[in-house]
């Protein structure tokens, strides 16, 4: 059992980004906004308030990918919104699909919306929702009680009609029936948005464990990270490798993954990376890294994706790369005010 901590107020940190002076060398300046949503294991309402809302105000289209289902609220939310005419179709597990222990897809079968569940050997991972061709929910966040209230998690909502169209070629085939490696890739999207841009990545077929790797061995100054599942070995050498050149490196660990005898957690401690054992009660669900925050290139890299070979090479999953100062400083907010709790363990 996990051990319990001093309650602490529960915090959500939410960040809109306007239009801003782009990046140098790059192109115009980019459309759009991002807003950035962080759960806590204390509850807190607004990660559900706000998926519920921009389901409420779909004109066109809403489509979801989902690992876990289990919140009425949303499925209530989804019905409505086909009752109005909105075209709502799901891409969902096949295990969450015949558990559905909630009775949500039950209803939504009920009420004729169109669901797609995977009954493969690997995994439709993906928590993602891509509302009227202009916004794209994704991150680490099952649409589950414990996703929103109990676990540690992330949500980046961004809103550019290229990013979305990205993310629907990928929900398009697994509509279809295509999952795992029948997808095709149509090569990695690079999108400006707001005051960065976005590179949008898919696992299988873009094989994303390169760029995890690539991003590490290309860090100037700092990264951090927050994870759930890491056993990818070759991802910790390059994390090794950037200690030793001088990049300072620190990383927070959920407790119960580190048991997993392929985690890395035990071998970047010995290499002296400065790691810690995550403080909450509950997973510690985040799949994100930020590098080189104070950078002339700050990045941070999300989804739902963990850092596995699952979830880079067989499953259904995202990985969205954003370029921006101001999400990068927003997620270093969450990744200090976890571990400086962590520190005291």
């Amino acid at each position: 059992m996990k051990r319990q901590i001093i309650a602490i107020l529960s915090l959500v940190s939410i960040l809109f980004i306007g239009c801003t002076e782009p990046r140098n060398g790059g192109p115009s300046e980019g459309e759009g906004s991002f807003e950035t949503i962080f759960t806590d294991p204390y509850g807190y309402e607004e990660t559900l308030s706000r998926a519920v809302d921009l389901i409420d105000g779909a004109e066109k289209t809403v489509c979801v990918e989902s690992y876990g289902f289990e919140l009425t609220d949303i499925s209530e939310s989804l019905i409505n919104a086909h009752n109005r005419g909105v075209l709502v179709q799901i891409v969902c597990e096949g295990t969450s699909y015949s558990s559905d222990n909630e009775n949500c897809f039950q209803d939504m079968d009920y009420a004729g919306i169109e669901i797609i569940h995977d009954n493969s050997s690997s995994i439709s991972h993906n928590k993602v929702m891509i509302i009227d061709s202009e916004y794209v929910w994704t991150g680490s966040t099952n649409f589950t009680y414990s996703g929103y209230f109990l676990n540690n998690n992330n949500v980046i909502i961004i809103q550019s009609t290229d990013v979305a169209l990205a993310y629907y070629d990928d929900f398009s085939q697994m509509f279809q029936g295509y999952f795992h490696g029948n997808k095709s890739s149509n090569g990695v999207e690079e999108v400006d948005v707001a005051d960065g841009y976005v590179e949008v990545w898919f696992t299988p077929e873009d094989s994303p464990k390169s760029m995890l790797i690539d991003k590490v061995n290309n860090a100037q100054q700092t990264i951090e990270f927050c994870i759930y599942a890491y056993t990818l070995s070759d991802l910790a050498d390059a994390m090794i490798s950037a200690k030793n050149r001088g990049v300072q490196v620190r990383g927070i660990f959920d407790e119960g993954t580190t048991l997993d005898s392929p985690t890395q957690y035990h071998t970047l401690l010995d290499a002296g990376v400065d790691v810690q054992i995550d403080p909450c009660p509950y997973a510690f669900h985040h799949k994100f890294m930020v590098i080189d925050k104070d950078g002339t290139e700050p990045i941070v890299i999300t989804g739902s994706g963990n850092w596995s070979i699952n979830g880079t090479s067989n499953n259904d999953e995202n990985f969205a790369v954003v370029h921006s100062a101001s999400v990068a400083e927003n997620y270093y907010y969450e990744f200090s005010r976890w571990w400086q709790e962590s520190s005291l363990f």
